[in-house]
């Protein structure tokens, strides 16, 4: 449903309704219409009836026609190979709303009178003509959107932790002559200097808060104080001791104030 030309016409239609620029548009269209009384409605309307009557066409009319000439113009993007063909049949297409809106508009205005519908639909295709051009230059001369960025590469340290515990990089710390890489989703001992296994956090935001342990900076939950030394809760529970040799460079990066 999300795809289908339905759900891309409301689409339209509500970017169309909440576009500061198209509403402006259309009330500076309503209003001079509304003044200059085109169509013998100078002297069929005052000027509030003049500046009803108009709003009462051009808002749905463009809203209606938009939305068909979008749909349509899509539609045809893989199926017809030349744009003077698409955007013909996209006029045709976008007429019928302004049409139908214009002629039951006429219709009530003249309390039920005929009226050539013949007539109005020329006017009609004429504007809808407008709005499929003003749609395909639109479309051409819209910037590309940026590609998004490619995810950041995972840290190297992580190469060498099982699969199964590769995950989020929450802190480091050493164990004889191991290092213990501790993720979100276990842990696993490296054989490796701790200083090595810094310098492979890569991008990672972290800081080494003790000689046997670093610490991602936002793995750090909340700081706990007690017989004159500091400690770090992290997220998954673990509490690593910030030493004093250590304490400047964590009151530097804020995790002790």
């Amino acid at each position: 449903m999300n795809g289908s030309p339905l759900h891309s016409a409301l689409r339209d239609m509500q970017a169309s309704l909440t576009s500061p620029r198209v509403l402006t548009g259309m009330a500076a269209a309503s209003l001079v219409l509304g003044v200059s009384g085109p169509f013998e409605t100078m002297s069929q309307f005052d000027l509030p009836g003049r500046l009803l009557y108009w709003l009462a066409i051009v808002v749905p009319s463009y809203v209606g026609s938009r939305a068909v000439a979008r749909v349509t113009l899509d539609l045809l993007a893989g199926r017809v190979a030349a744009l003077p063909q698409r955007i013909v049949i996209a006029t045709l297409a976008a007429s019928i709303p302004s049409w139908l809106v214009v002629y039951g508009v006429v219709l009530f205005a003249s309390g039920g009178m005929p009226v050539p519908p013949q007539r109005i639909w020329l006017y009609c295709l004429v504007v809808a003509g407008a709005i499929v051009v003003m749609t395909v230059v639109m479309k051409r001369t819209a910037p590309a959107p940026e590609a998004a960025a490619p995810p950041p590469a995972p840290p190297a340290v992580l190469e060498r932790v099982p699969h199964p515990q590769r995950g989020k990089l929450l802190h480091l710390s050493v164990s004889d002559h191991y290092v213990d890489v501790v993720t979100d989703r276990g842990h696993a001992l490296v054989l490796m200097r701790l200083s090595d296994a810094i310098r492979e956090t890569g991008a990672v935001p972290g800081l080494q808060i003790h000689r046997a342990h670093w610490v991602a900076l936002d793995a750090v939950r909340q700081v706990h104080r007690g017989n004159g030394k500091v400690a770090l809760e992290l997220t998954n529970g673990t509490r690593l001791p910030v030493s004093r040799s250590f304490m400047p460079a964590a009151r530097q990066a804020g995790l002790v104030v």
